[in-house]
């Protein structure tokens, strides 16, 4: 049997059906299926979560792993997952993340036309959506046709909760400069290697956030170049938030992550610009113009 190029790493707690329509998504990519391997690690749950992978065991070359329930420990299943990996590229998605036919074909031409090692954020229509949203688009959307789903998503302009960063700033990220800070793993992918390398998640944060965005720091640091690219797209299924206080956690996260780094990219995590919450990218986008304005200012007295 040869060695699969790309490996698909999936945590998940508790959460089987959502697993079932993800590995079902998986199914139906058209990269060969001894091109990719998919790893899911059960981070302590108690569902059936074992027999959904097993079922699928027939179509897909998966591989299941449990480790204790000792809490939120996200970073710590997706590092086992990478160490059972032996792909050259690992894909990371979340349980509930349904990844259009294509995607992955889409996340291996990328890699494989790089000449630098490359962070490839996914594109994920209908993250971060609202309860009632959620409701509603629940009895209209297909999990067994991603695809077309994924194309009333984007007809409902239930687009990803990044796009106004990408209007605002671009979206070509290289540019950006952090462009770390949306290194979020419901969908990205990078070298296997270079994971490796920069020493792979964090497991001290377990609570919700900032360890993806944390590892994301560390590939920026190694030169990683960073893509966006639309068509590498998936759906994040929709139902109910697991963590009822995200931006509390998020800004605990943030801090946490400018003082391990003390970047100064970093160090404008948690500015407010006249009181307007705005992304890390934006917030240093509007704080170089000021100061540039201010230099201007300063020149013509």
């Amino acid at each position: 049997m040869s060695t699969p190029t790309i490996s698909v790493v999936i945590p998940t707690y508790n959460r089987a059906e959502l697993l079932r329509h993800t590995l079902e998504a998986l199914r139906r990519q058209t990269l060969p299926r001894d091109r990719f391997e998919v790893v899911v690690v059960d981070d302590g749950g108690s569902d059936d979560a074992e027999a959904v992978v097993r079922s699928f065991s027939q179509d897909l070359d998966v591989k299941y792993f449990w480790q204790e329930d000792l809490g939120f420990r996200a970073g710590k299943a997706r590092n086992i997952g990478t160490a059972i990996a032996s792909g050259t590229y690992v894909v990371y998605i979340d349980t509930g993340v349904l990844l259009a036919t294509d995607t992955l074909a889409t996340h291996l031409a990328t890699h494989e036309a790089s000449e630098y090692p490359t962070v490839m954020i996914g594109y994920v229509y209908g993250f971060e959506i609202d309860d009632a949203t959620v409701a509603t688009l629940m009895s209209t959307i297909e999990h067994d046709d991603t695809d077309a789903s994924i194309e009333f998503l984007h007809a409902q302009g239930a687009l990803d909760i990044r796009e106004q960063q990408y209007a605002e700033l671009g979206e070509n990220i290289t540019s950006w400069p952090a462009p770390f800070d949306i290194f979020w793993t419901c969908h990205v992918s990078a070298e296997r290697e270079e994971l490796l390398k920069a020493g792979l998640f964090d497991e001290s944060f377990t609570s919700w956030g900032g360890e993806d965005v944390d590892l994301g720091v560390r590939l920026f640091q190694r030169n990683n170049l960073f893509l966006m690219d639309r068509a590498a797209r998936s759906l994040h299924w929709p139902h109910a938030k697991e963590v009822s206080d995200l931006k509390e956690s998020s800004a605990s996260a943030a801090e946490r992550i400018h003082s391990k780094y003390n970047l100064w990219t970093t160090s404008f995590y948690g500015k407010d610009l006249q009181n307007e919450k705005y992304s890390l990218n934006k917030v240093i986008k509007i704080s170089r113009e000021r100061e540039s304005l201010r230099l201007l200012s300063g020149q013509a007295r």
